[in-house]
């Protein structure tokens, strides 16, 4: 049975999505913010909003007081009857808080007019100037520390460098850093240690890939890293303090974030396949690991927990049960919702199973097909993620791509999510695999997906369609370059000319040596290498119709991208559109951006 695809669509509107998960230190309940509102729950999951609105953080000081960031650049701390008590104001924007055992606070804030990147809609962070000034090395993201219930904010001194993700534990900032400002720079990051009581900063680690979660153990002896690709999903770096000795701790892989809960032992957790895995690390070895089909929601969108002694919480959601906040012991992963948030969107739910196929090497390849009725054939509609290193997991409603999985597989739609190489939840090798061969690998692999489910007699190959987003979009246009299978096409927020992308982007100088393997736009042979890749080039092979949809505030992709491949589609006779959307980033948030988006992909697709 069919549904109108753009009910479901307005349905999922109102999902409630709980962020910034805090386990208080007792665990006996969780604070978090769900619409801008910081909440209050025991583990019975009897939700109290907090007044004020316009939260964006919380978390629980040792002392079991609430601390919470409001608005932008305010920081409070409740007391037990959840009271105002001490509040404080940073000069930027607050991006993280990290209490510490002995009651200080370090907050991480970007400067006024500093870039986000695309995990974070393509932006800036708001900049009342006019006119916009900037120079290099003037817009950072900084450190400050403060004892709670002291007006005076302390910056810790990183000269010329922008912090990434830090921790902070006896005075000592750990933090991930670089000399580019921009999020160019966290492709080339490096693991620095300040004492804020000294001023002495010691540099750990230069990574040759990039880094995330930085944790400081107890006692000072040890650090650990996850060290991975872009989005960052990879192997845990531990670094000894005392002889500076770095290396990686073995047969652990995937892992998004992690924690200490003594000087000797980790709690981690990650992707694992198209699920997620965690466990426990004791003395540098794994001694418990458990894996589960579905999604834990975090920061960035990856798997991350709150911790309180042996239990975790998270935001939980599976392929039939949307996002609750959840619960469950570290060693065993027995994730138990304690929210009925979205209870009256759970029938919306729809069949899902992981499918696997052999790339042209014989490599598995796996990804995620979506149907209303698995016994019954419709169009295909193949969704390319972005990244390209990140994945499509099990979940309830994919969220990339204006959350259309589901409204299209409700529609009649056969949706497949694929797992290209260069996908997390597969391993380093996986992930890498796509380096250099970015449009060659991957679409190999989405293609011979789509052979697939055409031989095993699950697709029409006279009814086939393409969309994706982010870099997804790219993959997208790329394909209309390389095959005329496609009946249709959708690009949002897609690369269509890595020459330009490498000027222009706010990743560039960053993203594109390390994906196009070094590949120099100021060389004749790197231009040549670029060009070679970028689908406005090759205009002349496309035929697919093709909607392209774009943000006109994106910095990631910016809107030139769009315009490029529009003018290039245009010039060669194929059928397009170019619909731009104001005051949007990297990816449609207002309600009646993503609507229009809905209704014209679903009409361009043909599907309902």
């Amino acid at each position: 049975m069919t549904r109108d695809p753009l009910e479901v669509h307005a349905a999922l509107a109102g999902l409630r999505y709980p962020e910034s998960v805090a386990l208080h230190p007792d665990g006996d309940r969780v604070a978090c913010v769900i619409e801008g509102v910081a909440h209050v729950a025991p583990l019975d999951g009897t939700l109290t909003a907090l007044p004020g609105g316009e939260h964006a953080l919380t978390r629980w000081l040792p002392d079991g007081r609430l601390l919470l960031a409001s608005g932008s650049n305010e920081v409070q701390v409740l007391d037990a009857g959840l009271r105002p008590v001490w509040r404080a104001e940073v000069d930027g924007e607050i991006e993280d808080l990290i209490p510490a055992p002995d009651g200080t606070l370090l907050i991480r804030h970007a400067d006024h007019g500093s870039e986000r990147d695309g995990s974070h809609l393509g932006l800036r962070v708001h900049d009342p100037g006019d006119p916009f000034v900037r120079t290099p090395g003037g817009r950072l993201r900084r450190l400050s520390w403060t004892h709670v219930g002291d007006d005076r904010l302390r910056e810790i001194e990183l000269p010329g460098l922008t912090v990434w993700d830090a921790d902070w534990r006896d005075g000592r900032a750990l933090a991930v850093t670089s000399a580019d400002e921009t999020p160019a720079g966290f492709y080339r990051p490096r693991l620095d240690l300040a004492d804020a009581r000294t001023g002495e900063v010691r540099s750990l680690y230069q990574a040759p890939w990039q880094l995330s979660r930085p944790r400081l153990a107890p006692g000072g002896r040890a650090a650990v890293v996850v060290e991975g690709l872009s989005i960052v999903s990879g192997r845990v770096m531990h670094a000894d303090l005392v002889t500076g000795d770095v290396r990686p701790i073995p047969d652990l892989d995937d892992v998004t974030d992690l924690g200490w809960l003594d000087e000797r032992t980790l709690w981690f957790t990650g992707w694992s396949g198209t699920g997620v895995h965690g466990g426990v690390i004791e003395d540098g070895r794994v001694t418990s690991r458990w894996t589960a089909w579905g999604t834990l929601g975090g920061r960035d969108g990856q798997p991350s927990l709150s911790v309180a002694g042996r239990l975790a919480a998270a935001t939980w959601e599976t392929a039939g049960q949307p996002p609750e906040l959840a619960v469950a012991a570290l060693d065993t992963g027995d994730w138990r919702p304690i929210t009925a948030l979205n209870a009256e969107l759970a029938p919306l739910a729809v069949h899902q199973e992981e499918i696997t196929w052999s790339g042209h090497d014989g490599l598995p390849v796996s990804g995620l097909l979506l149907r209303a009725d698995p016994d019954r054939t419709g169009p295909l509609v193949v969704i390319a993620h972005g990244g390209p290193t990140w994945l499509w997991s099990s979940s309830f409603a994919p969220a990339e791509s204006n959350q259309l999985a589901l409204p299209l597989a409700h529609a009649g739609a056969t949706v497949l999510l694929p797992n290209p190489r260069g996908s997390s939840g597969r391993g380093q090798a996986y992930a890498r695999a796509v380096i250099g061969l970015v449009g060659d690998a991957d679409l190999t692999d989405v293609l011979r997906g789509v052979d697939h489910l055409v031989a095993t007699g699950v697709a029409d190959p006279a009814h086939l369609s393409v969309m994706g987003l982010s870099y997804g979009g790219y993959l997208t246009a790329w394909a209309v370059t390389r095959t005329g299978r496609f009946r249709a096409a959708v690009v949002m927020s897609g690369v269509s000319d890595w020459l330009s992308f490498a000027t222009a982007s706010n990743l560039a100088g960053g993203f594109d040596p390390l994906y196009h393997a070094g590949a120099d736009p100021a060389t004749p042979e790197g231009r040549e290498s670029l060009a070679a890749r970028s689908p406005v080039y090759h205009a002349a092979q496309a035929a697919t119709p093709t909607l392209i949809l774009h943000g006109d505030q994106d910095r990631t992709t910016p809107l030139g991208q769009a315009e490029q491949l529009y003018r290039a589609w245009s010039a060669a006779g194929v059928r397009t559109e170019l619909v731009v959307y104001p005051r949007e980033g990297h990816e449609l948030v207002e309600p009646a951006h993503r609507a229009d988006a809905a209704r014209r992909v679903i009409h361009w697709l043909g599907v309902s």
